[in-house]
């Protein structure tokens, strides 16, 4: 694993005045000395400063912005006591970096990308052929299971390189017509030859990245990506304190090593950073209470799979608790609202004062605070939650992984035979898994065996707005069949509940359509109406 900081924002006119003096013909060793150290002292800091005095300091900004760039130290005490005396970390975010991320795994890439307001660009694997790198948990290096883990992986990244063509030649045949002019690769009369020849590049292009996206399903969770991350110092903070918190160590070397190249760069914007008890205990222990509350409730393990599921009409109390044992356990989500109907207030209080046992007075409360009184489960392919959790604005809680709610086959795989082929690697990949689990692996590093194919359950709480927005993206015909399949069940579910705010709900390719078959009556006054 590597990561390099790429970037962060510096003041303009700081930057300006080093150009100005650069110009000069003849420097002398002051004047040099000078220069390179406004270079050293040229960081988000002193702009997070003077930003900080605004509210207090009648100057106008540039003039707080020179003031804060001539005194580094003084800015710095500023942010000091702005930020973590006075507790006012909003101004944290006006400092920003921007990091290369290489060589880590998929499943650390779902531990990254979990924190919201931050930036990723990921490669992908629609897009990109593999090579077959992938990573090996440090928990395992050594032991029996090393070998093991190899050959399966072996076996997962053979199938996509073996298979890849066939894949793509089916997808050769196809009629994508449809999806060639939501693309607008599509060809007509008027085109020249030459517009034609760079339509059927695109064409071709595009059939051979559905090729990928559906041979990528026997890749594992152990691929190594990169990826572009920028986020500001507000958020970088927690992110490496959540991931030196950690279950597995690749999480924690990605911890401590975006600590790194971020130390005594901006101290006085990044500063607690440590392991904290709020992120390394308060899962497990929530997972123990919820498996105890289970027991009582005579609950047992199921393998109901709903792709898109509705629940409404909820209370507070009871979906909370609900959405804190669904994400402690492996039960479906109408199960663990079961459970919480049932519960007494006592016991509701006293499984939240489990979730609140560690929290500290800057600690968010858990996620699950913010379910609702309509909730969605989905049951869908790491394949489909990497895209899903791309939507993170909105409430994603998701379980574990769970080979025991099946895995995914494409429809090319099974329409060039291709399936059993495939079922053996997940097959290979899930008894791999349960040996990790047999020897005391946690199940975050067990994940490591598994596939895109194989799935997990996930709540997802949005308002009507960002209903639309996660439709328009994911309804859209050129979006993944996979994701779009559960988009349009999702669809279906939401406009029955909300038929006249989600009249329109629709993918972006018949966005037009859908706007034309609206339109604006008027009003009709009755004056026969009585008055308010």
């Amino acid at each position: 694993m590597e990561v390099k900081l790429a970037g962060f924002n510096v003041d303009k006119d700081g930057l300006r005045k080093i150009e100005l003096a650069l110009r000069k013909d003849k420097l002398s060793k002051e004047e040099k000395a000078a220069i390179r150290k406004s270079l050293r002292e040229l960081g988000p800091e002193t702009i997070a400063a003077s930003y900080a005095r605004i509210s207090r300091d009648p100057r106008k900004i540039p003039e707080l912005r020179e003031d804060a760039r001539r005194d580094v130290k003084a800015s710095r005490q500023t942010n000091q006591a702005v930020i973590f005396s006075m507790g006012h970390k909003s101004i944290a975010e006006h400092a920003f970096f921007n990091f290369d991320i290489m060589g880590l795994s998929r499943t650390a890439v779902e531990a990254l990308e979990e924190k919201r307001l931050q930036a990723y660009t990921e490669k992908s694997q629609r897009y990109i052929t593999m090579e077959g790198d992938f990573v090996i948990p440090r928990e395992i290096k050594g032991t029996g299971l090393e070998k093991r883990f190899i050959w399966v992986v072996d076996r997962q990244n053979g199938f996509y390189k073996r298979n890849i063509g066939t894949i793509t030649d089916w997808h050769h045949k196809q009629d994508y017509e449809e999806l060639f002019k939501s693309l607008k690769q599509d060809i007509k009369i008027e085109h020249s030859a030459d517009k034609v020849m760079e339509l059927l590049k695109k064409q071709k292009g595009t059939r051979e990245g559905l090729g990928k996206e559906d041979a990528r399903y026997s890749l594992g969770l152990s691929t190594q990506a990169q990826i572009g991350y920028s986020a500001s110092a507000r958020n970088i903070e927690t992110l490496i304190t959540k991931l030196r918190s950690a279950d597995n160590e690749e999480e924690r070397e990605l911890g401590e090593k975006i600590f790194k190249v971020v130390d005594g760069l901006a101290p006085s914007v990044i500063k607690y950073t440590k392991p904290v008890d709020y992120f390394s205990k308060t899962r497990a222990e929530l997972a123990k209470h919820v498996g105890e509350l289970i027991k009582k409730y005579k609950f047992n393990p199921d393998d109901e799979f709903n792709r898109a599921k509705l629940f409404t009409g909820m209370k507070r109390d009871d979906s909370i608790p609900a959405g804190l044992i669904f994400s402690s356990s492996n039960l479906p989500f109408s199960y663990c609202l079961g459970i919480a109907k049932r519960m007494s207030d006592e016991e509701k209080i006293n499984l939240l004062n489990q979730a609140d046992k560690y929290q500290e007075v800057h600690d968010p409360k858990l996620r699950e605070y913010e379910l609702g009184d309509r909730v969605a489960e989905m049951g869908m392919s790491s394949s489909a939650f990497a895209q899903m959790k791309r939507h993170r604005m909105n409430t994603l809680i998701p379980q574990s992984y769970n080979p025991g709610l099946g895995f995914t086959l494409p429809p090319s795989v099974e329409a060039v035979g291709l399936q059993q082929e495939l079922t053996d690697v997940v097959n290979d990949s899930v008894s791999l898994y349960y040996a990790m689990l047999g020897a005391g692996l946690h199940e975050s590093v067990a994940d490591y065996a598994l596939t895109n194919a194989n799935s997990r359950r996930v709540l997802f709480d949005a308002n009507n707005r960002q209903v639309y927005a996660f439709c328009a993206e994911r309804e859209n015909l050129p979006a993944q069949w996979d994701i779009r399949r559960t988009a349009n069940e999702y669809a279906e579910a939401m406009q029955k509940e909300s038929p006249v705010t989600l009249r329109s709900l629709c993918g972006k390719d018949k966005f037009n359509d859908v706007k034309k078959t609206q339109t604006i009556k008027p009003i009709v006054t009755d004056d026969d109406k009585t008055p308010f």
